[in-house]
């Protein structure tokens, strides 16, 4: 099987996983949800990284052994978006508990708006580190296929 099949039939699954997500909801929950908005920026990165990964993918197949080292510097990138998402996971959530404690705590409010204060700051918190693990695990899935792909 090919580099790029590979790739691609971790692409169709994880699309597909996507997909069904989404019919339930789950995606726009998160991006509602989150008000740092850097699950948002995950998702985008994510898909402009996959599209680059199948590119190299595709590539991979046909190229020589100069090629493939060019190939694999190239998928470096790759590998820094992967790391970043996770570091982008936990700057999410020191933002969302920024805005869970920062003013929804005072006592001279009542304690419905402090519940929706934390609720709102927590959930930036748990959605953009879901979003930085998942991503990073997905991207990194695929750059292991690329990185095999090129040592054959």
């Amino acid at each position: 099987m090919t580099t790029f099949t590979k790739w691609f039939l971790l692409t169709a699954v994880t699309g597909t996983g996507l997909y069904f997500a989404e019919a339930k909801g789950a995606l726009t929950l998160i991006i509602e949800n989150d008000r740092s908005y850097l699950s948002l920026l995950i998702m985008v990165l994510f898909v402009i990284m996959t599209l680059r990964v199948g590119q190299l993918s595709f590539r991979a197949g046909k190229a020589q052994k100069d090629e493939k080292r060019s190939l694999d510097n190239k998928a470096q990138l790759g590998w820094f978006t992967a790391e970043h998402f996770f570091s982008f996971g936990l700057l999410g959530t020191i933002i969302g508990l920024v805005l869970a404690t920062g003013g929804s705590l005072d006592g001279a409010k009542p304690v419905s708006e402090i519940v929706a204060g934390l609720k709102a700051g927590l959930n930036t918190a748990f959605y953009t580190t879901i979003c930085g693990i998942v991503f990073s695990i997905l991207l990194q899935l695929q750059l292991l296929i690329l990185k095999d792909g090129l040592k054959k």
